[in-house]
């Protein structure tokens, strides 16, 4: 059995298990969200992102026996914490300071109306919470290789950072700005590796241990300095789900002990 319960982690609504054996869960099965915010779809689908390349890795052979595990220890912290937003926002509906007055054509009513609207003017971070949104880490994770602080979390402010765990930050690939010209056109389908500012060092071990493993990797060189500056390293490995996986200014010394690493095979 699965101990599908709520988990009331003060405030959460969040599954005590995200799966056991053969059966995994993703969306509404493992996180009830108010609806304020509109956090609870992309929370559901960020689950099936990061399960997915996990399956399809277990189904082609390449990843580890700890692989599956670690999708409930990377989601759950992220259904906790997207719950317990929207349950803060969803809170401040209710202080809403109406009166029988705000619809009186009247002073009394003028007066009401402008306190409702004063109130409402701070309601922005439900309709725009960016931070919540694309500020998902995975730190912690048994899959992920740490190096460096992570930005601090913020709902209503995303700060791109390259520090394993987070989500890749966005670089145009050419001055077009088109079809093609995103980073994210240009991910493959399971880890890209990141040539960054036109002086990285050789890959080629690196790029033959994925091979030896069967693990799909791509080669995206771009010269930029900039794309440099805002990944601060030479080299970045990013996850088939787009969540940085390792970085460095050198190859690893081990690449198979790397490989084993980010694949659930240790």
């Amino acid at each position: 059995m699965l101990g599908h319960r709520p988990w009331t982690g003060g405030v959460a609504l969040v599954s005590e298990r995200f799966g056991e054996g053969r059966v995994l869960l993703a969306g509404d099965a493992v996180h009830l969200f108010t609806p304020t915010g509109g956090f609870g779809m992309n929370t559901g689908i960020d689950d099936v992102a990061n399960l997915s390349w996990k399956l399809a890795a277990m189904v082609h052979r390449w990843g580890g026996a700890n692989l599956l595990d670690s999708y409930e220890l990377e989601r759950k912290p992220v259904a906790v914490r997207n719950t317990i937003a929207a349950r803060e926002l969803a809170k401040r509906n209710g202080s809403i300071p109406t009166s029988p007055a705000m619809e009186e054509d009247t002073a009394e009513g003028e007066a009401a109306r402008r306190q409702v609207g004063a109130h409402l003017s701070t309601f922005g971070e439900a309709f725009a919470s960016i931070g919540l949104q694309l500020g998902v880490r995975y730190d912690g994770s048994p899959i992920i290789v740490a190096d460096g602080a992570p930005p601090a979390d913020n709902f209503a402010r995303y700060t791109p950072s390259s520090a394993p765990g987070g989500r890749a930050p966005h670089i145009w690939l050419d001055e077009r700005r088109g079809r093609g010209s995103s980073l994210y056109d240009r991910l493959g389908i399971g880890f890209t590796l990141l040539r960054l500012g036109g002086h990285a060092a050789g890959s080629a071990a690196l790029e033959a241990a994925a091979r030896r493993r069967g693990i799909p990797l791509d080669v995206l060189d771009h010269p930029s300095d900039a794309a440099r500056d805002l990944y601060e390293r030479d080299l970045v490995l990013i996850r088939p789900d787009q969540h940085v996986a390792w970085r460095g200014n050198r190859p690893p010394h081990d690449p198979d002990m790397l490989w084993s690493n980010l694949v659930g095979a240790t």
